[in-house]
């Protein structure tokens, strides 16, 4: 271990780690508890008279071999006179304060003497006082329980918390150690650089080391995980940040970053790389119920987390979700929340973007994080859509009307609450149809207050009945509606309200039309932030729907292929939707002289499942050769399900002639290497389906003065194009050809978007 080194842990932190116990439980304690908790606080602070001294900061150096442990929190309060000294800490609770022993809660009582122990080393004391006050958040009830220590007695507790909370860290301390040497020997994991490749490297090397963000177009080929992942690990090495996040949209792209990790690991680096896997897909128990009674990985959890961590971190340094899974049994731990413990221990973490980006569920623990962390963010041209939802919310209508329907003899006051907001909604159906509006830049704040009081009454509610009839439709209506509350307060000119009238139905969107400006936030606060895609084209879009400033960096870098790896051709059919059954009986003809003229694997991409069965039908009905199979992506396919869709891609002497949908899950992030894709058929050109809410969009780019039909339509349409396109050729060694059917392609504006080595495409006739 490294001679003097400083390690900075919180009081807090300390003594939660060494104390915990206790079971997971996610039953409803309430959002505004620490509001209420900070209220009782400050008054009785404000109770305690001139010999009393309010949140006052301590801290400390305690020396551990060779570490010195910076020790510091701030304690509520300090009472000294001439005869005393009380360590103060305040907790509210919900309990009933006559139940409460001196034995409850050891993790405050082990907080309160760690402040007394530093207080009275500072202050030359031999004794001194420590008191816990509890106190009832809704009442003035409040009880104490005082003791006192001697110097002695809190040091020698004090070094047993230490000793504890470094034979631990200490373990991590010599990772970290480890894996900062074998970053100084790190080298590329290949004989050598794809084209392009180490022109992407540099680029993202630069800047980390500048602290700065970029925006990397990087053509299908190029190595853009290893590419990003390898010069990150090289700035961590010269101490240009301490953790980095990987952050992707897709399930098949998480297992190409942990392929990369583990490669460099093979190589010698010691890493230590987690996985998170959302709860739903990860939970041992056939419903996810995050209680003691109802699973045993949440009974106890905390009870035996700390044997959990030693173990895996000692024998594990790719850490998958079937590792988490493996040492989740093994220790009766929750998979899910296991990963998250396991993240604040490591050094590169995998997951969604939504555990970064997402204010529902992101990962409020890494805040601290920030500052030392660098964000590689996966397939970037994703984000903007994702995070659109993210930062929107709504409501229906039919929501209130059924939970007030079974709430309705159970209680009458939150019914009241449901009913208000039921009738405010038709009220504003009636207004609304009269004006013919469905469309407003404002927000609706008559709305938006209904639904703020009713989630005040769900609050009241919920901690009073904690199961039992009715709970299960409040608590969803209530996060339904403190997501809608909270989007409200955010609610600036990037948001318009969208109201959906259908019969009897009124749903009101709060939506959000660009979220630029929280992810330039987020991704401010990081060390560095690189955001890297193949088809941020046109890239100029991509940074301003993603918060780009004028300081970013950019690189966009072109195919490493030869020309003659790849043939492209178009086929002039209009797929526009007024022309869809005129467009059928060409499309079926192109499949058939282009893909059955040689034997192979094919894909063809379809812009809506609805045109694909159209075609399929249509094809289906001809005479086909016997050498020629088909195979079709059904909606709503289970992992299992997809990877038996792609295990029939495999070198062959007969066809398969896979049918698929632009923008699913075989048009992104699947590697078809070598004879296990032979050709791509592209069916129009990807446009999103024309709504209400992305014309709304179109409107607010055009207010903005951009091109809003390109803004809403063409960009995301044509960026799914690219994609289905650049499943073809993933390798030197890949050849192959993608036929372009729509006669949009042959005008200059789709052209110049499609890549620059597809734009000479060949026209097919006849």
């Amino acid at each position: 271990m490294d001679k003097n080194v400083s390690l900075k842990v919180s009081v807090r932190k300390l003594v939660e780690f060494v104390a915990m116990g206790g079971s997971i439980d996610s039953r409803f304690v309430g959002t505004n508890i620490m509001q209420e908790g900070t209220k009782t606080h400050q008054r009785l602070q404000g109770s305690r008279g001139e010999d009393y001294e309010k949140e006052v900061h301590l801290s400390m150096g305690y020396p551990y071999q060779s570490i010195l442990l910076q020790i510091e929190g701030r304690c509520d309060g300090i009472y000294r006179n001439e005869k005393v000294t009380i360590i103060e800490e305040i907790k509210t609770t919900a309990r009933d304060l006559t139940e409460l022993t001196e034995e409850d809660f050891p993790t405050y009582w082990a907080q309160v003497k760690v402040y007394a122990y530093i207080y009275s080393k500072q202050q030359e004391l031999e004794e001194i006082s420590v008191r816990l006050l509890f106190a009832k958040r809704e009442s003035l009830e409040e009880r104490l329980f005082t003791k006192t220590y001697s110097l002695l007695e809190l040091e020698e507790y004090v070094e047993g918390i230490v000793v504890e909370y470094m034979d631990f860290m200490g373990s991590i301390l010599d990772s970290v150690n480890k894996r900062n040497e074998t970053l100084k020997k790190l080298s590329f994991p290949f004989p050598s650089y794809r084209k392009g490749q180490k022109d992407l490297a540099k680029a993202v090397f630069k800047t980390i080391k500048e602290n700065k963000r970029l925006f990397a177009k990087a053509a299908t080929g190029i190595g853009k995980t290893i590419s990003t992942i390898y010069p990150t690990l090289l700035a961590i090495g010269e101490n240009k940040g301490q953790k980095m996040i990987y952050l992707t949209a897709k399930t098949v792209t998480r297992q190409v970053a942990e392929e990369a990790f583990q490669r460099l690991v093979e190589n010698g680096l010691h890493l230590n790389v987690v996985t998170i896997t959302a709860k739903e897909k990860v939970c041992f128990q056939e419903e996810v119920r995050c209680q003691k009674e109802f699973c045993p990985f949440a009974d106890g959890y905390y009870d035996r987390l700390k044997a959990g961590l030693k173990d895996i971190l000692a024998n594990e340094l790719i850490m998958s979700r079937q590792v988490i899974e493996a040492y989740s049994r093994k220790h009766m731990l929750c998979p899910f929340e296991f990963s998250l413990d396991l993240a604040m221990y490591a050094d590169a973490i995998i997951c969604d973007y939504n555990y970064f980006f997402d204010p529902k569920v992101r990962l409020q623990r890494w805040s601290e994080f920030h500052r030392d962390t660098i964000v590689l963010i996966d397939e970037a041209h994703n984000l903007a859509d994702r995070a659109r939802e993210m930062y929107s919310a709504s409501i229906s209508k039919s929501t209130f009307l059924q939970t007030g329907r079974i709430i309705k003899n159970i209680d009458k006051e939150l019914y009241g609450k449901l009913k208000a907001v039921n009738d405010g909604l038709l009220e504003w159906k009636k207004e609304l149809l009269e004006k013919d509006l469905f469309v407003l830049k404002e927000k609706p704040h008559h709305i938006v207050e209904l639904v703020a009081a009713l989630v005040e009454e769900y609050e009241r509610w919920l901690k009073v009945n904690p199961s039992g009839v009715g709970y299960e439709e409040v608590l969803t209506c209530f996060y339904d509606g403190q997501d809608f509350v909270r989007v409200a307060k955010e609610y600036n000119g990037n948001f318009n309200t969208i109201v959906t009238i259908h019969k009897s139905e009124v749903h009101v969107k709060l939506a959000c039309l660009d979220p630029s400006a929280a992810i330039r936030s987020l991704t401010k606060k990081a060390y560095a932030t690189v955001f890297f895609s193949a088809t941020m084209q046109p890239l100029g879009y991509y940074q301003t729907v993603l918060g780009g400033e004028k300081e970013d960096y950019h690189i966009s870098i072109d195919s490493p292929f030869k020309a003659e790896q790849l043939a492209v051709y178009g086929k002039k059919v209009s797929t526009k939707y007024r022309d869809r059954d005129d467009s059928i009986e060409p499309i079926v003809r192109s499949i058939i002289s282009t893909f059955h003229s040689k034997r192979g694997n094919y894909l063809v991409f379809f812009p809506s499942y609805e045109y694909l069965l159209q075609v399929y039908d249509a094809y289906m009905k001809r005479e086909l050769p016997d050498h020629v199979r088909t195979i079709i992506q059904q909606p709503a396919m289970t992992e299992a399900d997809r990877e038996i869709y792609l295990s029939n891609f495999q070198a062959r002497t007969d066809t398969l002639i896979g049918f698929a949908v632009l923008g699913g899950i075989f048009a992104e992030g699947i590697d078809l290497v070598g004879d296990r894709l032979n050709g791509v058929g592209i069916i129009g050109v990807g446009l999103p389906k024309i709504t209400l809410e992305r014309d709304v969009m179109k409107q607010h780019f055009q207010d903005l003065g951009y091109n809003g039909f390109d803004f809403a339509y063409v960009y995301p349409g044509m960026n799914k194009i690219q994609q289905a396109g650049g499943r073809l050729i993933r390798s030197e060694m890949d050849t192959g050809f993608i036929l372009l059917i729509d006669d949009r392609y042959y005008t200059p504006k789709y052209r110049s978007i499609l890549p620059p080595e597809w734009q000479n495409f060949i026209d097919v006739r006849g």
